[in-house]
This record gives structure tokens, sequence and C-alpha cells, in this order.
């Protein structure tokens, strides 16, 4: 059985697509056609599975490296488990955003997709709840095989770093996780792939013609609106062409077809609630006290959580 030699665990609305496409461009790094081809999220998920999911995926058994991309692995509650059982040497990267910018840009998706019908207001409020709480850290993935399914239970759990990468951090050795920032691949594209290559095994100084490029941009709606695609969807004639695509080409089309869908938020806009950013603030302060302990950078908005939580608790 050949293993995944590096996988990029998430953090959904982070960058992950930016960084498959970079690294899918590599002559030596071998990568499915789609990002989100979960395996790890499955029921079965011993050696025979995966020879078969990887035959599906992975063309040929070159000398190449293998990896993935599936944000899904920081928010499945056993996906660390099953990753380090099957392929406990595999190198680990995870690419992280302020977790209320994360928060924000994952209602936005579920709103876009009209799976989402409350304010973001409400939904802070009702998700910060110890009972959603737990049920947002609990629950299955969704996996979406007949269309998007709410996402709406898990806002706020996902973009609990901390919480995730410690149970990552108790199964794997230091060396085999890397943790980085969006805002170090906005500054620094080049330095960021440069260490990234290195941490897998790569020479430095691969520069794909997607570097310094945002390859999948969140936005605040739709150009074609979502009841629309309902109904070609319920078009079975329609239907029976789309499923003569093979399916790694469908989630091809899909991806691409979404990221022309967006229709992106003017700059300078900052449309987050000032009420639910003070209640997430002080709930992502403690989560980001988990996170320091852990042997990774300290985030560039490290400082704003510890400031903006003393200062709503001062008031």
């Amino acid at each position: 059985m050949k293993p995944l030699d590096f996988l990029i665990i998430g953090a959904q609305k982070c960058a992950t697509t930016t960084l498959f496409e970079h690294l899918k461009a590599h002559p030596d790094i071998a990568m499915p056609v789609e990002k989100e081809v979960p395996f790890f999220t499955g029921e079965d998920c011993s050696a025979d599975a995966w020879e078969t999911f990887s035959r599906q995926h992975f063309v040929g058994r070159d000398h190449r490296l293998w990896g993935k991309a599936t944000p899904q692995y920081m928010c499945d509650p056993g996906a660390a488990a099953r990753i380090h059982r099957l392929m406990p040497g595999t190198k680990l990267i995870a690419i992280l955003r302020d977790p209320i910018e994360r928060t924000w840009s994952h209602y936005q998706m579920g709103r876009r997709r009209a799976t989402e019908h409350r304010d973001f207001d409400q939904a802070v409020g009702e998700l910060l709840s110890p009972e959603r709480l737990t049920l947002g850290r609990t629950l299955p993935v969704p996996r979406h095989q007949e269309g998007f399914e709410p996402e709406s239970d898990f806002y706020v759990s996902w973009s609990e770093y901390g919480r995730v990468l410690s149970r990552y951090a108790g199964l794997f050795g230091e060396d085999q996780l890397l943790v980085l920032y969006t805002e170090q691949l906005e500054v620094d594209p080049e330095g960021t792939l440069d260490r990234i290559l290195a941490f897998i095994g790569l020479e430095p100084g691969f520069r794909p013609s997607t570097l310094g490029q945002v390859i999948h941009k969140g936005g605040s709606s739709n150009k074609v609106p979502h009841g629309l695609r309902v109904w070609l969807r319920e078009r079975q004639w329609l239907y029976r062409l789309w499923k003569l695509i093979p399916a790694e080409q469908q989630g091809a089309l899909r991806f691409r077809y979404e990221q022309w869908n967006v229709r992106k938020q003017r700059a300078g806009i900052n449309p987050i609630p000032p009420a639910a950013r003070q209640a997430l603030t002080a709930h992502f302060a403690n989560d980001l006290d988990r996170l320091l302990k852990l042997p990774v950078d300290a985030p560039p908005w490290a400082g704003r959580y510890a400031l903006d939580s003393h200062c709503a608790t001062a008031a």
C-alpha cells in the first residue's frame, strides 16, 4: 500500500483550495483532479479501501509524492485517529484564518446555498450555547452527495482550531504537523510555498502560475439563483447527461462553477454585526489559549483577540 506523503487537513474557508492548486502543479507531486474527495470521513478506512480509492484518484504508481487536500478532516471528530491508524507517517498541513472571519465566511456560504435563513446575530447566539457547541463538535460531516446539505451547526465549532489541532498533536509528532496562516500566504506567497515544499521533502523554489492568486474567494451572493440550480438538477434528462461525465471530472466542473458563480463582496465593507463579533471574540480567545500551547507560531490575529476579550471583560 502506498500511503499519502502529505495531507492538507484544513481549515475550511482558509485558502486550502489555493494551496491545492499550487501544489498540484508541481511535477513531483500527484494529487486527485478534485480537491475535496474525502476518504477518512468514511466508515471503511481499511488498507483495502485505500487501494481502491487510490487506483481511482492517483494515476500510476510513480516516484512522485502523493498528497490530498480535504478540509473536512479538521471537522470530523474521528478523522485524526483514522488517519493515524492507517498512515501514521503522513505529514499534515493546516492553514488557519482569523476564526471570526472564517465563521462569517462559512455563514455567508450557507446564505448563498439557501441552506441558512437566520441573521448572523441569531445564528451566533444559538451556536454559542453549550448544547449547540457540543452538537457542532460531534456531528458527522455532511457529504453533500445529493446536493448541498446544511452546515449551520458548524460555523463556530469548525473555527475552534486549538481544540481540533490538539487532537492531531496528540497523535502525530511535532515534525509531522505544519500550521500556517492565511495572512502568510497572502503577504509572502513565495516564502510560504517554500516552507511547505521543505516540510514535505522537496526543494524550495518552485513557482506555479497560480502563485499570488486567491483561487476561490467567498462572496455575498450568487450570480445564478440557487433555486434555478435546484430546478435544473430536477430535470431528468439533464441529470442523465450529467451522469455520463466521469465522477472525477464532475467534481472539477462543480468547483469551477462555484468559483464563477460567487458575486464578490465590495472591498472595504465589514458587515459582521458588533454584538456577534464581541460574543465570538470572547469565545475564540479561550480556544486561542489552546492553540498557543501547541508547537505553532502565534497567529497574526492573536493580539487582537487578547486585547478585544480583555476590553469586553472589563466593560
